[in-house]
């Protein structure tokens, strides 16, 4: 230490030489992570993230506290978990309306949704089935198809909201098939549940782990899935393009973002989790009896990934006219 006398150094207390090393932080993480479920407790969405807390918290061994904060569609939590520290103790659950369709739809969001998130990866997915109420006389794609050309703007279909997976995938069905069905939105999936089952909606594409038990019962009408493969807890129904409607896909998938600026060593191990955690026979099965699938992806494939669903969600937008009441 040029001119500073050693006599004046070996005055000066220890402690106070130590203090900077003190102040320095432990190695993440040293207390309770925040993931942030942008949607009520119960659902499907809720029920994922669940998951993904369960298995940070044993990996890190630190509590991962899930914070349910609904409303707006689901930007009002991500907003949140977007503006939050980057310092690795706060993660969202994203899923296409958090992320991807909330801020094309909503006017303020508050976030971008894509560019403002360090993605983490992504960890499963679910289809959904195109259901009828038994009064519809249709008993495929091709014969609702074909009823909806012949009474245009007469039928309708439920979602859980407007700007969801469940509703973009009924606009998708209009603008591959060239149909003119009335989209109705509810606020939630069991409302949107009630109405189709009592007939006052006649038509839905709701996520497979709601809606199969209805169509087990003979409650609904199972037509097709949509997703780009057959679902092995209901084999016999068609794709939505092998039952005639030509490049049609729509599945809801879950996955981690924390926000933008978050370390990459500290993404880098959320992520490592993940991927094993869908590696994990017991989990696959677990996903499997809820009629979902694992997905694996690198931060850097989940932010391509999310970038391409901006694009393939936004030009469904653009063309449905699909808009937030």
């Amino acid at each position: 230490m040029i001119g500073f006398p050693r006599r004046r150094l070996a005055l000066i207390p220890a402690g106070l030489l130590a203090a900077p090393a003190l102040a320095q932080e432990a190695p993440w993480p040293n207390r309770p992570i925040r993931l942030v479920v942008a949607f009520p407790p119960g659902g499907l969405t809720d029920v994922m993230g669940r998951m993904v807390a369960q298995r940070l918290q044993a990996e890190l061994g630190q509590p991962v506290v899930v914070d349910n904060r609904g409303g707006a569609g689901g930007t009002a939590g991500t907003q949140v978990a977007v503006r939050a520290a980057p310092d690795g103790y706060t993660v969202a659950v994203a899923v296409p309306s958090t992320h991807i369709t909330g801020p094309i739809l909503f006017p303020t969001p508050g976030y971008d949704g894509v560019n403002d998130v360090a993605p983490v990866g992504a960890f499963a997915s679910v289809a959904s089935i195109a259901v009828v109420h038994p009064s519809v006389p249709a008993t495929s794609i091709a014969e609702l198809t074909a009823l909806a050309k012949a009474r245009p703007g007469a039928l309708n279909f439920g979602s859980a909201g407007a700007g969801g997976s469940v509703h973009l995938a009924g606009e998708l069905y209009k603008m591959r098939a060239g149909i003119d069905i009335v989209h109705v939105p509810y606020r939630g999936g069991a409302a949107m549940l009630t109405d189709l089952l009592s007939g006052r909606v006649q038509i839905a594409f709701d996520n497979l782990p709601q809606i199969l038990p209805h169509v087990r019962s003979g409650a609904v009408r199972g037509l097709a899935v949509t997703s780009r493969e057959r679902q092995a807890l209901i084999p016999e129904l068609p794709t939505m393009i092998e039952a005639g409607v030509p490049g049609y896909e729509i599945i809801s998938w879950f996955g981690l973002t924390a926000p933008l600026g978050t370390p990459a060593p500290i993404v880098a191990r959320m992520n490592a989790i993940m991927r094993a955690m869908v590696a994990d026979p017991a989990v696959q099965t677990q996903l499997g009896q809820m009629g979902a699938a694992p997905l694996s992806m690198t931060p850097a494939e989940f932010g391509d990934f999310l970038r391409a669903e901006r694009e393939r969600y936004g030009e469904i937008i653009r063309v449905s006219g699909a808009r937030v009441d």
